[in-house]
């Protein structure tokens, strides 16, 4: 198995948005693993997920949770529950997202969240703008 160190750096820079840093970090956790592995399958889901903008995501909707004030215990018992709900899911695949989760507080908030709340902010306060210009 790899690494919690090595999960962790992958997250971080992945989040962070070094991006071609996370490319290569994951490129070390697969040779590692293998490409054939369920927990390396989750993490480059992750990833994939991150770098196309896939705001539907579960990673997308995991960090909105978190930021939205749902505690590291409550999300890991709902990763339980569709653990639980699957049918025989691949174990090493679902620890990936639980060991997510245990270091969730140590990463550092996704830029794309962040970037994105701050564009929100802009787009409300420009239209604050333009009402009062119309009053």
């Amino acid at each position: 198995m790899v690494s919690t160190k090595s999960i962790k750096k992958f997250y971080t820079l992945l989040f962070s948005g070094k991006i071609s840093e996370s490319e290569k970090t994951l490129e070390y956790i697969r040779k590692k693993i293998g490409d054939q592995n369920p927990y390396y399958n989750a993490l480059y889901g992750i990833y994939y997920s991150y770098v196309n903008d896939d705001v539907d995501s579960y990673i997308f909707k995991l960090w909105e949770r978190y930021l939205n004030g749902a505690d590291k215990k409550t999300l890991y018992e709902e990763v339980e529950r569709l653990i639980e709900g699957s049918y025989n899911p691949p174990a090493d695949f679902l620890q990936a997202w639980l060991d997510l989760i245990s270091m969730i507080d140590q990463l550092p908030v996704p830029h794309k969240i962040e970037k994105k709340e701050s564009r929100s902010e802009e787009e409300v306060a420009g239209e604050v703008e333009v009402t009062e210009d119309v009053e």
